[in-house]
This record gives structure tokens, sequence and C-alpha cells, in this order.
């Protein structure tokens, strides 16, 4: 009887290991290839971000990724080798592709020529005379001017120079390298090939200066433009004797501005952005709104040109040559060769790349007469690509992209490989009516939609959360809605485009009726994103969760593969029938446990999003906002406030730092939103703010209200829309945080007199106290509210965030005597007498340990100030584009 036991235990742990094994399937020879190049490039790239990681490093990579294929080579040439030799090569292999595409990667990232124009430049901009070639014409972009957008429009143009040279006195250097121009003023033609002079201001990008914020120099750096010129104006812009160089990129610049003119001639004004963005891949130009409802709606990939165009566009040539009697081989390369003007045409993002050279693979298949497996086909673009530009393995479009076509091939290849029906139910089918027939082929091409369609947003979403904190459950029917109107929508949109020659009267009419097909999209687009709860604000997921998810993930689209080409083989055996059916057994099994620990795994990713964050700390970030402010405290128990919200000038940039500065603290609740004064550079960011945030209060004073300000009228407006409620302080209200953090007002005194200070004299003044530490935010008080301030007594703190960004106006000597911190943060750069405010800082208390300012001019002196609190400790960060860098 133990002997039995043992042996029935033994055999169930074969099986459930033999089950185990069998849930990872065979991969593809390309799709393992494709696999450690692209390990190998994401570890290049993120590698060029470290700056100890230098050239000698490198080396040693090609050096192991040369050992690796040697020793490959050794192996596989040892006689009577066996299943594991040959195992052990070819790990070998790809190892050594893997170690040699890390330091591709890293070289793409990397090595620039050492001419290259951004390497004279400093952080701060500078006068520049330079001369170069137009790579890319200039695009209109609309730049908000004043408060809340509502101000006039500063229309600005955006193009890229190939730089070839810049004046140095009066001698020209020559120079290397590209430059994203910025002018202001009405948009003027410049065709690509054209050689201009320049006169701007020159700066590089700039680096993120606050936690989860968007690096503008990596990602330039990753697009190899390292420069920036801002230009007034296009009188500053000249174009050289030697006019223009004539190229294939000039022509299908050329043919890309004709058909721009034809749209923007025959369709209606108020459709022409979306026009140029489903066609042509003009997206700049949209207005922000539309963009914020696709977003909204998760259709957004429907305004980059993607390989859903481009089958679109394949599609209708192809049949429109079938038509005419086009023999079939040549129709395929005519399409190939019309799809690739086409990626031309609308500038040859990566997505469009990708579907380009996915028809090419197959149009060669058709002429060799062989059929090419999709995800063989896919896995060979994906090496080129990965070849060509490794750092774009890091790119979310990238990866949206190929995800999306990887499902979409997958489930395409099972669904064809079906075993066919029965002949009795074909036969019923056959004496059925024309319109049950009718309605039963379009049920099945309604759950086949649904179930694409589904499969796509449920792979794409932890990807989409975790890059952009968005998660849109009404996706998968705005895909349905707009799936069937979008081809006739592309098709008005080409029909316009290939009017080109013909009189302008005689097409306006077909320009109506593709606004009207526009229009119909937009509005379709926006009523979804009216709905309530259409898109939802979420936390980034772990980056284990997302790599385990997406390993279990692929797991499951390489069994769907491999299942298909199962079914293809056993369909020619003479049992084929049997075999199948044991088969689809085992498959079953293995999609089912695959499928429960997706959906097991996916219900714990939702736990963790729904699971209450208890603190051990408290923690103050002031970020850094500009000219501006913008701090955020979070209290042990979770509860925000945010004192002011804005910076002089751009709102945007504003918006995007706060945000940044929230989201990297999970933060999607604001509860107390304190506005300190009724200036533009302490609230211009609330708008985005309440579009984006959950507000539950906003504090501002009885002077904020009475405001005459424009911009002050106009949020009142926004927080009655948005049913946001409004409570007014004055001097000894209390403001409740939570039990570890309380706010006490200290100005505006009571009662309030509202004709004789101004703005910044009315500045909310609050004393936080933090654990066991205090904190005195002082907003922009100065002048006599100040010295009355002082007069009667501010309380000591550990924390002064100083006056008026650091002014002298802010009496830096006086507030520190009295207030006696052990660090003073400033809110920007401190202004021209910078060096004379620091030093009255230190004056003021000799006890001072530090003083940080936000803005400063050189990297190790800005970024946003961290400072956790906790059992009577305190601990100072500063944030640098390398991370965290530890001051107290």
């Amino acid at each position: 009887m133990f002997v039995f036991t043992r042996t029935d235990e033994s055999f169930r742990f074969k099986k459930t290991t033999f089950f185990l094994r069998g849930l990872v399937p065979t991969v593809p020879l390309m799709v393992s290839v494709v696999g450690f190049l692209a390990l190998g490039a994401a570890c290049g790239t993120l590698a060029s971000r470290c700056p100890w990681f230098d050239g000698v490093w490198v080396a040693v990579l090609f050096v192991l990724s040369g050992v690796c294929v040697f020793l490959s080579s050794q192996v596989q040439r040892v006689k009577k080798q066996g299943v594991t030799a040959r195992r052990v090569a070819w790990w070998l292999l790809l190892i050594g592709n893997s170690f040699a595409m890390c330091g591709w990667a890293w070289c793409c990232a990397r090595l620039f020529p050492r001419n290259d124009f951004a390497w004279s430049l400093a952080e701060s901009s500078q006068p520049v005379v330079v001369q170069g070639t137009v790579v890319a014409t200039p695009e209109k972009m609309r730049s908000a001017q004043g408060f809340l957008g509502a101000g006039s429009f500063r229309e600005t143009s955006v193009w890229v120079l190939n730089l070839t040279a810049a004046r140095d006195l009066h001698h020209w250097v020559p120079v290397s390298g590209q430059a994203r121009v910025f002018v202001n003023g009405e948009t003027q033609p410049l065709s690509v090939g054209t050689h201009v002079q320049v006169h701007g201001r020159a700066v590089r990008p700039s680096a993120p200066n606050n936690p989860g914020e968007f690096d503008f120099r990596q990602h330039s750096q990753l697009n190899r433009v390292l420069t920036i010129i801002r230009v007034r104006g296009w009188s500053s812009i000249f174009v050289c004797p030697n006019g223009i160089t004539v190229s294939a990129a000039g022509c299908i610049d050329w043919l890309r501005q004709r058909c721009r003119n034809r749209l923007h001639a025959i369709v209606p004004i108020q459709s022409q952005p979306l026009a140029d963005s489903l066609l042509l891949g003009l997206r700049r130009a949209l207005p922000e709104e539309m963009i914020r409802a696709f977003t909204d709606t998760g259709s957004i990939h429907i305004l980059a040109i993607s390989g859903l165009h481009v089958g679109l566009v394949a599609t209708v040539v192809f049949y429109v040559f079938r038509f005419f009697g086009c023999p079939f081989r040549t129709n395929w390369l005519i399409v190939a060769c019309v799809i690739t003007i086409y990626a031309g045409l609308t500038g040859a993002a990566l997505p469009v790349l990708r579907a380009t050279l996915l028809l090419w693979v197959a149009c060669t298949g058709v002429w060799m007469k062989r059929r090419v497996a999709g995800i063989h086909a896919l896995a060979v673009v994906g090496a080129l690509l990965l070849v060509w530009n490794p750092v774009s393995v890091m790119s979310i479009g990238t990866q949206l992209s190929f995800l999306a076509t990887a499902v979409l091939i997958s489930l395409g290849a099972w669904f064809r490989d079906q075993p066919t029906r029965e002949p009795i139910e074909r036969l019923i089918e056959k004496n059925r009516g024309v319109l049950t027939n009718a309605a039963s082929r379009l049920s099945r091409s309604l759950c086949w939609g649904i179930l694409l369609s589904a499969s796509v947003w449920i792979a794409s979403v932890p990807l989409v959360a975790s890059e952009f904190h968005r998660f849109v459950p009404v996706a998968v029917g705005t895909n349905l809605l707009v799936g069937p109107l979008l081809p006739f929508v592309m098709a008005a949109g080409f029909a316009c485009l290939i009017t080109i020659g013909l009189p302008v009267e005689l097409c306006e009419p077909l320009g109506v009726v593709a606004g009207f097909l526009f229009d119909t999209l937009t509005w379709l687009v926006a009523a979804i994103a009216s709905i309530p709860a259409s898109t939802l604000r979420v936390h980034a997921l772990p980056t284990w969760w997302i790599v385990i998810w997406y390993l279990t993930l692929s797991l499951l689209l390489l069994h769907l593969c491999d299942h298909s080409k199962m079914m293809k083989e056993s369909h020619g055996r003479r049992f084929g029938g049997v075999y199948g059916d044991r088969d689809w057994s085992s498959f079953r099994q293995k999609m089912c446990a695959l499928g429960v620990f997706l959906f097991g795994f996916g219900v714990f990713g939702v736990g963790l999003q729904l699971m209450p964050q208890t603190l051990k700390e408290s923690r103050v970030t002031i970020a850094a906002m500009g000219h501006g402010c913008g701090i955020v405290l979070k209290s042990r128990e979770g509860h925000c406030l945010v004192y002011d919200a804005g910076r002089l000038g751009a709102s945007g940039t504003a918006l995007r730092s706060l945000r940044a500065t929230l989201l990297s603290q999970r933060i999607h609740t604001i509860d107390y939103l304190v506005l300190s004064h009724a200036d533009t550079d302490h609230f211009n960011a609330v708008p985005g703010l309440l579009d984006e945030f959950s507000v539950d209060q906003v504090i501002v004073s009885p002077q904020f209200l009475a405001s005459s300000s424009r911009s002050v009228t106009q949020l009142q407006t926004l927080l009655v829309k948005h049913g946001v409620p409004v409570r007014t302080v004055l001097r000894g209200d209390v403001i409740s945080i939570g039990k570890s953090c309380v706010a006490r007002v200290l100005h505006p005194q009571r009662p309030p007199n509202m004709g004789v200070r101004s703005d910044n004299e009315n500045s909310i003044v609050l004393d936080v106290a933090v654990e066991s530490k205090r904190m005195l935010l002082t907003g922009d008080i100065e002048g006599d509210a100040l010295r009355a301030l002082l007069r009667s007594g501010l309380p000591q703190a550990d924390i002064l965030i100083a006056p008026h960004h650091g002014s002298k106006t802010g009496l830096p000597r006086e507030i520190t005597s009295e207030v006696r911190p052990d660090i003073v943060v400033v809110s920007g750069s401190g202004g021209r007498d910078w060096p004379f405010v620091c030093q009255n800082f230190h004056q003021g208390w000799a006890g001072l340990r530090a003083v940080l300012r936000t803005e400063g001019e050189q990297l190790s002196d800005r970024g946003a100030v961290s400072i956790t609190m906790s059992d009577g400790t305190m601990s100072v960060r500063q944030f640098t584009p390398t991370g965290w860098r530890r001051v107290l």
C-alpha cells in the first residue's frame, strides 16, 4: 500500500510537471530572435540614461557578444551533437545578439559628432545665427496667451533644421546636428531642402525638474534633435542664395503640401485640422478639446496615422485595381508601392513603417508563391526596425502598435484555422432566407468585432494605465461605433485628395460631404466623452506586475499561433480528426489555465489600485514651477493640501509640472486647494487640475473673491461649473488636513480691508504643523503687510517657504531672524538679486542649514524639493535629472 501511494503521488507530480511545461509553447525562430533583440535594445536605452555607463562598458558588451558568438560556433562544430548541444549553441547566439544590440542602442542614444552645435550651448538661451537645410516643413501650433487660454492666441509654427554652419563673430564655423525651430507669427511656406539663415536664441532641451515629469532632453536625445531655436518672427529668417536642394524628401513634401492645400481649399475650415490629422498625419494644429475627447474615449489612435489607416488605404487600392482586371501579383506590388509613397507622405512614423514593411513582406510572399505566417512576418519587421532604430523600443507608441498587431494576428490565425462547419449546417444555411442569412453574418461579424476590440483593449490597458494614468471603460464601445464610420470618413477624405488638378468649384460639393463626415465623427466622439466616468484616473501599476502580465499574455498569444499551425498540419493527415480532438482538448486546458491566471492577476491589479495607501510619514513637495508656486502636502493619513498652482506665462507648463508631482505621489484627489492671492502666476494651472483631478474644496481669502481681475472672474465661473465649494479664510481659521497635519491661518487680518493693499499683501500665510515639525507658507506677502506680520510675531518654524519667490521685497534677513528655520526653500530663481538675498537669509539666522531654489542656473541648483517628516525627524531631498539628491 505504501509503494502504491508513492507511485500515485509520483505520477501526479510528473503529470503536473508535464502540464506546467506544456504552458510554455514552442517559440518560433524569428520570435525568439526579436525578443532577445528587444531586450538588448531596452537595456541599452536605459543604460544610456546612466552617467556612469560609458564607452568602456559598451566595449565590454561588444566583447561579450563576440565571445558568445564564438562559443556558439564552436559548439555547432562538435560532431554528433545532440539536441542539448544545439540548444546551448542557439542560446549562446541569442545572448550574443542581445549584448550587441544593447551596445548598439547605447551608441544610437549617446554618440554624436564632435561638431554638433548643441555642444556649444549652455543651460540658458543665447543669441545665435545659423545656416542649414529645412528637413521638416513648418506646422502651425496654437499656444494660449493670458489666463485659462481665454486671452488672445499667438500663432506659432515649428519645423526642423539640419544645421550646416554657425556664425562665430565674423566667421562661419561648420557644425552638424538638427535643431527644432519655433517661430512666432503666421506660418509661412518653407519647402524641404530650402537653405536658410536663422537669427534667434538657442538652448538645449530642458531636463525634468519634477518627479514623473516628461524628460524633453531624453526625448530629444533619442530623436537626435539636441537644439531648440526660438525666433521672434519670420523677418529673422532669410533664404540663402543657393536656394533649394532637390531630393526625394523634397518631392514628397511638395506632394504633401499640394494635398494639404487641396483639403484646405474644399473642406470647411472647422474640419480642416481633423482632415490634416486623419489623412496626412499633421496633428499639431488640432484643438486641445478635440485631443482630450479622443483621449477620453480611447480612440486617440485614430488621430495618429497607423496600421489602421494603412490597412484601409491598401484595401481600397487593392480592390480598385482588381476591379479593372489587374493581375493578382502585380496588384500586390502596386499596393505596396502606393503604401510606401503614402508612408512618406504622412511622415513615416514607426507605426506606419511597421505596417508598410508588413505589407512588403506579404507582397514578397505572394511573388514567391509562399504563404508567410503573420507572427513570423511581424517578428521580421520588428527585427528590421530594431536594427534601424533600437531606441524606439522604449516608445509607448511603438509598444502599443506592435502589441495590438500581435493580438490581431494571433486571434486572426486562430479564427481562420478553425474546423469548418459540418455539411448539414451549410445546407441548413443555404435553405434559409436572404434576410436570415444576412442577419446571421452580421451577428457573427459583430461578435468578431467585439472580440477583437475587447482583446486589444484588455491587452493595452496596463500600458495605458502606467504611461497615461488613464482607464477608459468606454473604449470598446467607442471603437465599435466609430469603426463602421471611419472607412467612409477616410474614403471621402481621399476622394478630396485625388481631385488635385481639377477646378475647386467642381470639387466643393465633395468637400462639403467630407466635412459633414468629419464633423459627424467629431460629434460622435464628443458625445461619448461627455458620458460620466468615460475615463478614470488611475495609479501607475508596479513594474513587476507589468512584466508578469505581458509575459503571460505572450504565452497565450504564442499558444494561439502554435495551435493554428498544428491545426493546419493535422488537416492533411489521415487521422487528422483524432489528432485534432486530442490537440483541441490540451489547447483548451492551457487556454483556461492562462486565462484564469490573467483574470486573477488582473483582479489583483485592480486591488492594488483600490487598496488604501497607508504612509509612515508625511511629505511636503515644493514643485519646480519656474516663476510660480505649487506646494503639495500629503499627510500620513493620505489627505492632500495643495498650496497655489501656477507659474508666470505658460499655464500648460505649470499644469504639467504639478500634474507630474501629484501623480508621482499617487494623488488623484486634492482635499484642499489653497490659492494664496489673485495673481495668475499662482493659480493659472487650476483649470487643468479641475479637469484631471478631484478637488473637494478651494480655499481663498475674501480679498481674492473681491478682485476685479478677469482671471478671477473666469476661475469663479469654472468652480461653479465643476461644483467645487469655495471657503474663505482669515487670521485664526484652521484647516485640518488629518490627525498628523493642521494648518493655521496667520494672514490676512480680521476684519479684512478690501481696498488698501495689493494682491501680494493679501496673500494667505499658513502656519502648518506637520508631525512634530512646523512649516510657514508665505505666498507673495511683502511690503507693509509683511512688516505688520513680523511685528505681530511669527511662530518659529523648521521650514520656511521664502516670500515672493525669494525676492528682496520679501525681507529675507528679517523673516529668517524671526522664524529661525532649519531650511529655506525658494519657489523660483530668486531673481537678479539672488546673491544678496541668499546672503541675507544666512545673516538673519546663523542656525540656517540650507537655502534651496527650485529654478537655479545650474542643474545642481534646481529641481523640486521633497521634505519628509516622521517620528521627530526630517529628511530633505532635491530632484535632479538622475534622481533624488539628499540635502539634509
